[in-house]
C-alpha cells in the first residue's frame, strides 16, 4: 500500500472518530452560541438571540436532552453555550457545565429571547446563531459539518469569513476515501503498523464508559438497564443488544460524559464501537487483533457514510453498523469475503430505516442495527448471502454501497419534510 494512501486512512480515523458530549446536532448550535459569545463583554446583557437552522438540525434537537440540564430543545442548546460553552472544544463545548448555571440556562431559554427559525435555500446542514446586545451584535455560521465555522461577523467586522464553495463541499477526506474499496481498508488495518492506529482504543474507553452509565443510571428509555433485567441468558446477542442500547440511552439521555463519534454521529460511533469490544471480549482476543477490529470497523463506517449526506431522513446507525459487521468477521474469521456477504445481508435488512430526530428512542433503533449485524454475519459464516436480484445487492460491493447511498441521497429526499411535518404537528 502507498505511503499516502496509509497516512489518509490514518487522518480519515482522526478526523472522523472524535469525542462529543451530547447530541451533536444541538451541540453545533450551542458551539455556534458559544463562538459568537466569546465576542461580547462578560458584562453584556443579551437582548435577543436568533438561531437559524436547516431542517435536519432542527429534527434532531426537538427531543433529545441537552446534557447536564435535564431539558431538550434548541432553546435551551443555544443558552447552554452562551452561558456555559466553551467554542474552543469542539463537540465538547458544553461538556463543562456547573450546577450553578443550570438556572441561568433554563431561564434563559424560557424568556422568549432565543429565537428558532428554520433556514430556507440553505446547504443541508446549517447553522446560524445571532446574539445581540445594547451595544454589540455577533452571528457565526457553521456549514457543512459540526464544527464547520464559516462566518463570524461582529457588527459590520469580518472576523472569519471563508469562500463560498469551502462552506458547501464536502471534506477532502470523503472525496478521498469514495475512491477507495472495502478490500483497500481491509488490507490497511491488517497491515498498518499497529502503534500508528493504537490511538483507536480511546474509542472503546469512551464509549465503554457510556454503556457502564447507562446501566447504572437511569437515561432515557433505560431499554439496556431492562433488556438485562429480563434478557436472563448470557448471549452473545443479548450482550450486543444490551450494551449497545446502554450506551445509547446514556448518551440521549444526557449524561455529561462524551461518547466516541463517526462521521458526526455518537450513536454511530457507539454502533461501530461496542460491538466490535463485546466480541473482542467474549472471545478473548488479543490487544493487538481487537485494535486493528476496531480500525476496521471505523473505517468501514467512515467510507459507506462518505456517500451518504451529513444528515438526511437515513438512519445511519445502519451504515455504522455494517462497519462492525466487518470488524466482526475479521475477529471471528478473518475472511473478506464473508465480510461482504454480511453486508450484502445487512443491505436487505434495516437498510431504509427513517431517522425521524434524535431523541430516547434512539436506542431502539441501535438495537436493531445491531440485531441485523449479528444475523448478517452468523448467516454469513454459514455462507448465505442474498443473490444479486434481490433489491440493492450488486455483483460489486463497493457498488452495493454505492447503491445504499443513492438510496439516502435521492431515493429518500422527500422524506425528511414529511418527517419534520409529522414531528412539528405532534409538538
Amino acid at each position: 500500500m502507498e505511503n499516502k494512501d496509509v497516512t489518509l486512512f490514518i487522518q480519515a480515523l482522526r478526523e472522523k472518530v472524535v469525542p462529543a458530549t451530547g447530541c451533536t446536532e444541538p451541540v453545533a448550535v450551542a458551539l455556534a452560541a458559544a463562538t459568537s459569545r466569546k465576542y461580547l463583554a462578560a458584562d453584556e446583557v443579551v437582548e435577543q438571540i436568533r438561531v437559524s437552522v436547516s431542517l435536519n438540525i432542527y429534527k434532531n434537537a426537538l427531543a433529545v436532552i441537552v446534557p447536564g440540564t435535564g431539558e431538550p430543545g434548541l432553546e435551551v442548546a443555544t443558552a447552554a453555550g452562551f452561558f456555559a460553552g466553551d467554542p474552543d472544544k469542539g463537540l465538547k463545548v458544553i461538556s463543562d457545565i456547573e450546577s450553578t448555571e443550570i438556572e441561568e440556562i433554563k431561564k434563559l431559554a424560557e424568556s422568549g429571547k432565543v429565537k428558532i427559525e428554520l433556514a430556507k435555500d440553505c446547504p443541508g446542514f446549517f447553522v446560524q446563531v445571532k446574539v445581540q446586545t445594547l451595544l454589540n451584535t455577533v452571528t457565526t455560521k457553521i456549514v457543512g459539518s459540526h464544527t464547520n465555522i464559516v462566518e463570524i461577523i461582529k457588527n459590520d467586522q469580518v472576523i472569519l469569513k471563508q469562500e463560498e464553495q469551502q462552506t458547501t463541499k464536502q471534506s477532502t477526506i470523503d472525496d478521498w476515501i469514495r475512491t477507495k474499496k472495502l478490500r483497500n481498508i481491509w488490507d490497511f488495518s491488517l497491515e498498518v503498523p499497529l502503534e500508528k492506529i493504537s490511538f483507536i482504543k480511546k474509542a472503546a474507553e469512551l464509549n465503554v464508559t457510556l454503556t457502564n452509565e447507562g446501566l447504572k443510571n437511569l437515561y432515557g428509555l433505560q431499554s439496556g438497564r431492562k433488556l438485562q433485567q429480563v434478557l436472563c441468558e448470557d448471549t452473545l446477542d443479548h450482550q450486543l443488544l444490551i450494551y449497545t442500547q446502554a450506551a445509547a440511552d446514556a448518551r440521549m439521555g444526557g449524561a455529561m460524559m462524551p461518547a466516541m463519534t463517526n462521521s458526526g454521529s455518537g450513536n454511530q460511533g457507539i454502533t461501530a464501537t461496542i460491538p466490535v469490544y463485546v466480541v473482542a471480549q467474549r472471545q478473548k482476543i488479543e490487544q493487538e487483533k481487537f485494535i486493528r477490529a476496531l480500525a476496521l470497523s471505523h473505517l468501514v463506517a467512515i467510507y459507506i457514510h462518505s456517500f451518504l449526506p451529513v444528515l438526511s431522513a437515513f438512519c445511519a446507525a445502519d451504515s455504522a453498523a455494517m462497519g462492525s459487521a466487518v470488524g466482526v468477521c475479521y475477529l471471528l474469521d478473518e475472511n473478506f469475503e464473508v465480510a461482504q456477504k454480511a453486508i450484502n445481508n445487512m443491505a436487505e435488512d434495516a437498510v431504509g430505516m427513517i431517522c425521524d430526530g434524535a431523541g430516547c428512542a434512539c436506542a431502539l433503533k441501535v438495537g436493531n442495527v445491531v440485531s441485523s449485524m449479528y444475523r448478517a454475519v452468523k448467516l454469513a459464516q454459514q455462507g448465505v448471502e442474498i443473490p444479486v436480484s434481490n433489491g440493492m445487492i450488486s455483483e460489486d460491493i463497493d457498488q452495493t454501497i454505492r447503491n445504499i447511498g443513492q438510496l439516502a441521497s435521492k431515493g429518500m429526499r422527500q422524506t425528511d419534510p414529511e418527517i419534520l411535518d409529522i414531528m412539528i404537528n405532534n409538538k
